[in-house]
């Protein structure tokens, strides 16, 4: 997808343009429309499942693949507290991002901390990185997934 070019535009609102698109997509469970989200060179991810690091192609395409079979019926993602710091040809975005829905034959409403960094190429915006994290208590090495960040609702 890329964003109306006729249009005056700056670097922040196309990125919150793709932001918005990419939370649609993400809602779709179609693996290709997610992957056209991200760049097809030189992507890396930390996201909450293993392995630690994820390097872009098919590694990314198969955690897709595998992510959406878990659930059951659609997903609800929110956006919030979006910031977006953007320039030129690279920009970063952060936020919490609440996903809902029936995961593994559970009820599942979490909110996670989410970065993503975009780096424009041929005019599109694509993501050369995702990091995706919960807080851990350190006492118990248990991600904190009933947490909810400050001024968004439950």
């Amino acid at each position: 997808m890329k964003v109306n070019s006729t249009a005056p535009s700056f670097p922040d609102e196309e990125i919150r343009t793709r932001m918005q698109d990419w939370k649609e997509a993400f809602e779709s469970k179609d693996v290709d429309s997610i992957m056209a989200f991200y760049a097809p060179e030189g992507f890396a991810a930390f996201d909450l499942m293993p392995p630690f690091q994820f390097e872009g192609g098919e590694m990314w395409r198969k955690n897709w693949v595998d992510f959406y079979q878990a659930f059951d019926g659609p997903i609800k993602l929110e956006l919030a507290d979006l910031h977006v710091y953007a320039q030129a040809d690279l920009a970063i975005a952060r936020c919490a991002v609440r996903m809902a829905g029936t995961m593994f034959g559970r009820h599942m409403d979490s909110w996670v901390r989410t970065t993503n960094c975009f780096q424009r190429f041929g005019g599109e915006w694509l993501m050369i990185h995702d990091h995706v994290s919960w807080p851990i208590d350190f006492a118990t090495g248990k991600a904190l997934m009933d947490l909810t960040p400050v001024g968004a609702g439950r």
